[in-house]
């Protein structure tokens, strides 16, 4: 599997090449990136933006430039600066009800809990529902900045994902919406068998499309990886196992089938 996720990843690459050209004359300077993290707290502050992808971007780079410190160029730094005063630009959306999270454990149960309650959409392709791949990067990106050392910063976007994951579950009537049975655990998302997948590896060679491909390299070269790579973090720290295998189904029910309107 991990060959196969590589050669995702280096089409990914291939596909996107300008995206990862080094800047010429690059010249590091890790006292810089904390600006980032710095620049965040108008775009986290008062509710939800832009479905916590501030968040997101800050917790990725600020945890990748202190791995790698060369990345730490000024410019980069600039861009992540910028990115996230244009989503601090955005009107927030609060929850419709406020309970602050005791801690970061409590806001992680709390994703699973809100996720869970979908159940009645599995296998149900076409009923709408909110986009549980956002909600989960942003719970991880929340608990990776607690951990880089900015639980304050963390706490200020509790109220966000308290919007974010607080969505309704839709009523349907069953009639109008067939079971279309799939095949979402985790285990076979991590498996050989779907990431040599022919008919995925050939969705996700094409760009993506909101009519003909929705499961286009939108999903494979982005949406893919960093949502598994945040749910392997966030499983750890629940206990009930049976409630992690039901929340896998629904999240991951959006990646096998392109039918699911939204996940």
């Amino acid at each position: 599997i991990v060959g196969s996720i590589k050669t995702q990843l280096d089409a990914l690459i291939q596909a996107h090449e300008p995206q990862f050209t080094p800047f010429p004359n690059r010249v590091a300077d890790e006292s810089l990136i904390d600006d980032v993290p710095s620049s965040l707290k108008p775009a986290v502050e008062g509710g939800l933006r832009a479905h916590g992808h501030a968040v997101i971007y800050t917790s990725l780079s600020v945890r990748a430039m202190r791995d790698a410190p060369h990345m730490a160029d000024p410019r980069l730094v600039n861009l992540l600066r910028n990115h996230n005063a244009v989503i601090a630009a955005k009107k927030p959306h609060v929850p419709k009800i406020r309970s602050g999270y005791a801690d970061t454990q409590a806001m992680i149960e709390a994703l699973f809990s809100s996720i869970a309650r979908f159940e009645p959409l599995l296998g149900r392709p076409s009923v709408p529902r909110p986009n549980f791949t956002h909600m989960t990067t942003h719970t991880e990106a929340l608990m990776t900045l607690e951990s880089l050392g900015y639980p304050e910063l963390a706490k200020t976007g509790h109220l966000g994902h308290q919007a974010h994951i607080g969505e309704p579950v839709p009523e349907f009537d069953s009639s109008e919406h067939p079971l279309e049975e799939t095949r979402s655990t985790l285990a076979y998302v991590m498996s050989a068998e779907f990431w040599e997948d022919d008919n995925n590896r050939s969705l996700w060679s094409k760009p993506w499309h909101v009519k003909n491909n929705r499961n286009g390299y939108w999903l494979a070269f982005g949406h893919l990886f960093k949502v598994l790579y945040s749910y392997h973090r966030l499983i750890g720290r629940i206990e009930d196992k049976h409630k992690v295998r039901l929340v896998s189904r629904i999240l991951l029910e959006r990646t096998v089938n392109p039918n699911v309107l939204g996940g």
